[in-house]
């Protein structure tokens, strides 16, 4: 308990946590909110285009970083990876991968492949990589071992084992971490407008250096209604997969 305290003291102390400023600060916040409205709906069309290329950069990010971690997982996973040196070396990558945020890594890959989308889908791949590769392989970890040990049991081969016995079991998992992350790509890739990745990202922030909170106000709109349309959708489709599995 003493050290809980002295931690939690110490990250008030660092971060400058105080409720009193937030408190005096609450009439500016209604002042600037005030300002949005009424929402520019001029600009929707535009926005709605810019949204539609920020969940393009979303899907095939998601998709890339999906399908690399999926094989990798198995490799990070104790109880499919005897060799420890493969164990270890994949979970650094996923560390090092998942370590390094978005916007860090967008910036590396616009010095590469210049600007626009492109970079900000590299960047979702890598980072998702990390994080799905992570998820995928604690899920591996946890599954229910009699029963792979019971068609190891039948004669059953590694690959068989795993195809039979781990698969079935972690595919409902695998599925609804992919769709989490999805959401959670769009989400990020807004953001990556920052560094010139593309995307509505770059509405947000211009509209926010240029004062024209009526517009912020409109992306902030569109970027809800879109994150919105995108877990109702998936919810649909990963309630729809996981019952295909299950029955």
């Amino acid at each position: 308990m003493v050290g809980i305290v002295l931690l939690y003291y110490w990250a008030i102390e660092g971060s400058n946590t105080n409720p009193a400023t937030f408190v005096r600060g609450l009439p500016f916040m209604a002042e600037y909110v005030a300002r949005m409205f009424p929402p520019d709906w001029s600009i929707t069309g535009r926005l709605m285009l810019k949204a539609g290329e920020t969940l393009q950069m979303a899907v095939m990010g998601t998709t890339l970083g999906a399908a690399l971690a999926l094989p990798l997982s198995f490799l990070a996973a104790r109880n499919i990876m005897p060799y420890r040196p493969v164990y270890q070396a994949t979970r650094t990558l996923f560390d090092a991968c998942r370590g390094i945020n978005e916007i860090v890594w967008a910036l590396i890959f616009v010095s590469m492949v210049g600007l626009g989308p492109f970079p900000g889908v590299l960047a979702l791949t890598v980072h998702l990589l990390g994080a799905l590769g992570k998820y995928f392989s604690e899920t591996i970890e946890s599954v229910n071992q009699d029963l792979v040990t019971a068609i190891a049991a039948t004669g059953a081969n590694r690959i068989q084992t795993v195809y039979y016995g781990i698969v079935p079991q972690v595919k409902p998992l695998f599925i609804g971490y992919t769709f989490y992350y999805l959401e959670h790509s769009f989400r990020a890739a807004t953001i990556l407008g920052l560094v010139g990745a593309g995307g509505i990202g770059i509405e947000l922030i211009t509209s926010i250096r240029l004062f024209k909170s009526q517009e912020v106000l409109m992306t902030l709109i569109v970027m809800v209604v879109t994150v919105t349309i995108i877990d109702r959708l998936s919810a649909f489709i990963r309630m729809r997969l996981i019952t295909g599995v299950e029955s």
